[in-house]
């Protein structure tokens, strides 16, 4: 009775409109409560379309343990570490020189269009080919599993625009050689070489982990190959 509503002509109608608010509010809570069930339900569903992927890949053991390929795309960061995996387990790095596994891994450091795509030379061409292959097999893995998945852009996506730049850089070649090479940006340039210095470190550390020293050592050299001149440079304002 002590508060000034208490004797209003309006405490019905006010009275009312805040019960009307209040079951609102609950009704609210028990809708919020029910889009999180659902979501939960969705995000377990996706949950399971991707272990199976893993159990495909043989990623884990049907009982989810985690096998080596596990532990190595764990490792991996700066790329698609399910395609990456794949390539260091099928062996599609053995035959390469450290200038060609470079300038594979562009494809997973370069993530822009260009205007002119160019024709690649054996060298190049036969080791994307091969890992195009992987990738439409992992895609149509994942799209078995029930994810949703464009193979074609799945495959597509891993950019091979500047394969022959980084195996021309990794040559011996000048930044303004491999600027006449591409419209890509000067800019654009750099920071593709930085991620592929990055990539190519995490690949040196899985080769650690599987004990496999014939890649450490064949990424060490491309490492080296790669960080020289402007690119390593660590700041452009210099």
């Amino acid at each position: 009775y002590s508060n000034p509503l208490a004797q209003s002509v309006r405490l019905k109608e006010l009275y009312e409109k805040y019960s009307k608010k209040l079951a609102l509010s609950n009704d609210i809570k028990q809708l919020k409560n029910k889009i999180n069930g659902a979501q939960a339900v969705i995000q377990l569903d996706d949950l399971r379309r991707r272990k199976r992927v893993l159990r495909r890949l043989g990623f884990c053991t049907p009982n989810d343990i985690i096998e080596l390929k596990g532990r190595v795309a764990c490792e991996i960061s700066s790329g698609d570490e399910l395609l990456l995996t794949e390539l260091i387990f099928n062996g599609n790095f053995n035959e390469l020189t450290p200038e060609q596994a470079a300038a594979l891994l562009s494809c997973f450091a370069f993530q822009e269009r260009c205007k002119e795509a160019p024709r690649l030379k054996p060298e190049l061409s036969e080791p994307l080919k091969a890992m195009k292959e992987v990738a439409a097999k992992i895609a149509k893995i994942i799209k078995d599993s029930k994810i949703e998945i464009v193979e074609k852009d799945y495959v597509e996506s891993f950019r091979h625009e500047l394969m022959e730049v980084v195996y021309e850089w990794c040559k011996g070649a000048t930044f303004t050689q491999i600027c006449k090479m591409t419209d890509v940006y000067e800019g654009s340039l750099i920071r593709m070489f930085k991620r592929l210095e990055e990539m190519i470190k995490e690949l040196i550390d899985v080769s650690n982990t599987i004990g496999n020293s014939t890649l450490r050592e064949k990424m060490e050299a491309a490492l080296n190959l790669i960080h020289r001149d402007i690119v390593s440079a660590g700041s452009l304002y210099l």
